[in-house]
């Protein structure tokens, strides 16, 4: 079935796309952002898929799966299915959370693995994939159950043309991206109190990551015509710094 459009929606991984994709068989195809260079082997990347951390081997975020609950915004797919984040176009099962612990934690760099499947290569046109795809990912820091203009921490247009179709019945197209993420003390310094030093504070955030069809301003709310929508819970460790106020 031929569509004018795709659209993909996911939670989390964010750099520029490299100049060149690693085209590995199988209809793999590994593209990442320069912001990893230097933060993971590429050799080993480009060639098996496996990030490997340089500064110590990455471990999965804790995480629990999704949708976000009510207040949380809600996302209508008209046609899901023709671009998926994993192999399921209904399970949260498209990205993956990679650091050099369990949590989030300030100032370090959060490595997000994206999974976009497309079903049916072989029956598209070459001419369905020349719009972008528009890969973004919000983060509630400030846990005010919304995701705000400001909490956009990915945002990345991909353009498949002359990748896809591959001769490959089933294409699976893997994003590895990153940010620096925040220190949130001050959004949280009323929940602390005085006096305490040193204090270690666990939140559980909500992520959102979408991928939608040459949609440069997609949101995390409203509609989109096609594509996938997957909501996570990640644990951030927030460390208080030192109050000698009593």
């Amino acid at each position: 079935m031929n569509r004018p459009r795709m659209v993909f929606a996911f939670a989390t991984l964010i750099f520029a796309l490299a100049a060149l994709p690693a085209l590995a068989g199988d209809g793999d195809v590994y593209l990442y952002d320069d912001a990893v260079t230097g933060e993971v082997d590429l050799g080993r990347y480009l060639s098996t898929g496996e990030v490997f951390v340089y500064d110590g081997l990455g471990a999965l975020c804790r995480i629990e799966e999704g949708p976000a609950p009510d207040p949380y915004p809600a996302i209508h797919v008209w046609e899901p299915g023709f671009e998926r984040l994993g192999p399921s176009s209904a399970d949260p099962d498209g990205i993956r959370f990679i650091n050099l612990g369990m949590f989030w934690v300030q100032n370090k760099l959060a490595l997000v693995l994206w999974k976009i499947q497309i079903p049916n290569a072989t029956e598209r046109l070459a001419g369905e994939f020349d719009e972008d795809l528009t890969l973004s990912m919000w983060v509630d820091w400030d846990e005010n159950e919304a995701w705000d203009p400001g909490e956009l921490m990915v945002r990345k247009d991909l353009n498949l043309q002359g990748m896809v179709p591959d001769g490959h019945d089933t294409v699976r197209i893997y994003y590895l991206s990153a940010f620096r993420v925040p220190d949130i003390n001050a959004l949280m310094q009323a929940t602390w109190g005085r006096g305490n030093y040193g204090v270690n504070t666990l939140h559980k955030l909500w992520v959102r990551g979408t991928l939608a069809c040459d949609d440069p301003d997609a949101s995390p709310d409203g509609e989109q015509l096609f594509g996938e929508v997957e909501d996570y819970l990640v644990s951030y460790l927030a460390h208080k710094k030192k109050d000698h106020k009593n």
